[in-house]
C-alpha cells in the first residue's frame, strides 16, 4: 500500500519539526496567528442570524507571512492541506479556543498526534461517525476492515457505534482490538475463502488500488474507501466510474467516502450428476443435469455431459461423480457452484421424503453463503469407524493396499493433509456423498488439492491391480469410495465455514 502523505500548514519552527520527523509529510505552507481572547479582545458574529459561528474581533491569521482572511484558510485546509500542525502543543491549547470558533479544530493537531494518531490516514473524529451511518444506510453488517483502520485510530474504543460485525486483517493486533473486532486475521490470505457484505481499505494510489481490488477479488462486491481532495485516488475514480457498477460519494471533511459497487455478474449452478434417466422433468432455477461418464454411455441424460472440453469421463466406472466433479472444474465459471446426486439433494425442510419443490432453492443458498463458505451434508455418528464400513463393502485387502497408495501420494503431494487424511480412515463421520454447493474459489481450491494427487492414485491403482478386469463394483469402485472421504479431510484443514444441510433421498429411481 503507497504511504500516506500528510499536507500540512505548520505553525511552529520548519526545521526542528522535520528534524523529530520520522515519516513523510509535504508541509505545503507555515501559518502563524495573532490576537487571542485570553487576552480580553471581544468576539463579532460571522453571521447575525447564527450565534455559533463568532470569531475572535482581533484574531489575525498569516501563511507564509501573508495574511488571510478565514474562509481563505478554510478553502485551504479543504483539499490543499490535510492538517494544521503545531510543533509545541502548548500554544494548541492557548489556540483551542480560536480554533473551535472558526470550525477548523479537528484538522487541527499537535506534531505527536500526527506521528502516532494520524500517521496511516487522513483522521477526523467527524469522518468515523459518518462512516458509521453510512455502512448503516447501505444495509452493510459484515464488513472487512482490510487495513485495520480502526486499529489505528480510537475508534475501536466505540463498539456499540457501528453495530456490526467487523473483522480485520491485522498481524500486529493488540490485545485489546480483540474487543471491537469479531475475528482478527493475520494476513489476507487466512480469510480468502470468507465473503462479507464490504471491504474498508484505506486511502491508496490508483495502482495500489487497482492491485488491492485484485488481491481482495471475490472476498466482497463492495468497496467503501475514503479520498482526500484533490488526490490520485478521486481523480482516478471519477475518470474510472464506468468501470464500476455505481459509486456513491459522501462529503465529510477534506474528503469523500466512497462506497463502490463492483461489477460483479452473479452466475449459479449446481449440477446434479446422473448416469441414468433421473426422471427429473422440473428442477429450481439453476439446477443443471450433468451425465457422468457419457464418453462410454450408449444413451444421453440430462443438460449437459461430461466428455466434451478437459474431461476424465472414461475414468467414470471406477471414479463416479468425480468425473463430473472435474469437468465441472475444467469448464464452467460459475460464481456458486454446487453438486448433487439425481437421488440425494439439499433441502431446508425438515422432512426428508423427496419433493422437487422441497429441493434447496437458489435463493435459499444464496443466503445461507453470506453467512457460510460452503454447504455439505449432515453427518451422521457411527457405531464404527469409516474403514471398516468400507471393509464391508469391498475386499479388505484391497482396501488397505489402496490406502497405502492413497497415502502416498498425499504424502508426496498434499503432506499436510497426510495427519487428516489417516484421521478420517479411523473416524466415526464425515460429510459424506461429495455433495456440496459453495463459492468459485473454494470449489476452485479444492478440486486443485483433490486432483494434485488423485489420478496419479488412480494410474497406479490401475498398474498395480487387476480391478479393471473386476466385475464386482464393490471392488472396481475402491477408488471413489476413497474419493467420497476427501472432502472431509480437506475441509479438516482448511479455515472455511461450514452449513450443514439436511438431504433428501429418492427411491425407486
Amino acid at each position: 500500500m503507497a504511504s500516506y502523505v500528510p499536507r500540512i500548514l505548520l505553525c511552529g519552527d520548519v526545521n526542528s519539526f522535520k528534524n523529530a520527523v520520522n515519516m513523510a509529510v509535504e508541509v505545503v505552507g507555515k501559518i502563524s496567528f495573532i490576537g487571542s481572547p485570553e487576552r480580553g479582545e471581544n468576539y463579532i458574529f460571522a453571521k447575525a442570524e447564527d450565534a455559533l459561528a463568532f470569531v475572535p474581533k482581533e484574531l489575525r491569521i498569516f501563511l507564509d507571512g501573508a495574511e488571510i482572511s478565514v474562509d481563505a484558510l478554510k478553502k485551504i485546509l479543504d483539499g490543499t492541506a490535510d492538517y494544521i500542525v503545531f510543533d509545541d502543543g502548548r500554544e494548541l491549547i492557548g489556540r483551542q479556543n480560536d480554533l473551535c470558533s472558526i470550525r477548523i479544530l479537528e484538522q487541527v493537531i499537535p506534531r505527536e498526534t500526527l506521528f502516532r494518531q494520524a500517521r496511516r490516514n487522513f483522521y477526523a473524529p467527524s469522518n468515523f461517525y459518518s462512516l458509521a451511518k453510512i455502512l448503516r444506510d447501505n444495509k452493510i453488517s459484515r464488513l472487512l476492515d482490510v487495513d485495520a483502520l480502526f486499529a489505528e485510530t480510537d475508534f475501536f474504543m466505540f463498539d456499540d457505534l457501528f453495530q456490526l460485525k467487523i473483522d480485520a486483517v491485522n498481524e500486529n493486533a493488540e490485545p485489546i482490538h480483540e474487543n471491537f473486532y469479531g475475528k482478527i486475521y493475520r494476513t489476507l490470505d487466512e480469510c480468502k475463502f470468507k465473503f462479507f457484505d464490504a471491504l474498508l481499505m484505506a486511502e491508496r494510489s490508483p495502482e495500489n488500488f487497482i492491485d488491492a481490488l485484485i488481491e481482495t477479488d471475490g472476498l466482497a462486491d463492495v468497496i467503501v474507501t475514503f479520498a482526500r481532495k484533490n488526490s490520485a485516488l478521486e481523480n482516478f475514480l471519477a475518470a474510472q466510474s464506468d468501470a464500476f457498477d455505481k459509486i456513491s460519494a459522501t462529503p465529510v471533511i477534506n474528503g469523500n467516502w466512497y462506497v463502490i459497487q463492483k461489477r460483479v455478474p452473479k452466475n449459479f449452478c449446481v449440477y446434479v450428476v446422473t448416469h441414468k434417466d433421473a426422471k427429473l422433468s422440473a428442477l429450481p432455477e439453476g439446477y443443471k443435469i450433468i451425465h457422468a461418464g457419457h464418453a462410454q454411455a450408449a444413451e444421453t441424460f440430462g443438460d449437459v455431459t461430461d466428455d466434451i472440453g478437459d474431461n476424465i469421463s472414461t475414468l467414470n466406472l471406477y471414479l463416479n461423480e468425480v468425473t463430473a466433479l472435474y469437468w465441472m472444474w475444467k469448464n464452467t465459471s460459475h460464481d456458486v457452484i454446487g453438486l448433487n446426486h439425481y437421488r440425494r439433494f439439499f433441502t431446508a425442510s425438515n422432512d426428508t421424503s423427496f419433493a422437487v419443490e422441497k429441493i434447496l432453492s437458489r435463493s435459499q443458498a444464496e443466503e445461507i453463503l453470506r453467512d457460510y463458505d460452503i454447504i455439505v451434508t449432515k453427518s451422521d455418528l457411527s457405531r464404527l469407524p469409516v474403514s471398516c464400513w468400507q471393509m464391508m463393502v469391498s475386499d479388505p485387502k484391497l482396501e488397505q493396499f489402496v490406502n497405502e497408495i492413497f497415502r502416498k501420494h498425499i504424502a508426496l503431494k498434499q503432506p499436510n493433509y497426510l495427519d487428516a487424511f489417516d484421521h478420517m480412515s479411523q473416524a466415526f463421520t464425515g460429510f459424506q456423498y461429495e455433495i456440496f454447493i459453495t463459492r468459485r474459489k473454494i470449489f476452485d481450491a479444492y478440486c486443485e488439492w483433490l486432483f494434485s494427487f488423485l489420478l496419479d492414485v488412480t494410474d497406479e491403482v490401475f498398474a498395480r491391480t487387476n480391478i479393471r478386469q473386476i466385475d464386482n463394483p464393490r471392488k472396481y469402485r475402491i477408488i471413489s469410495f476413497f474419493a467420497e472421504r476427501l472432502m472431509t479431510v480437506w475441509l479438516r484443514k482448511s479455515r472455511v465455514q461450514i452449513k450443514q444441510m439436511t438431504v433428501m433421498f429418492r427411491d425407486n429411481v
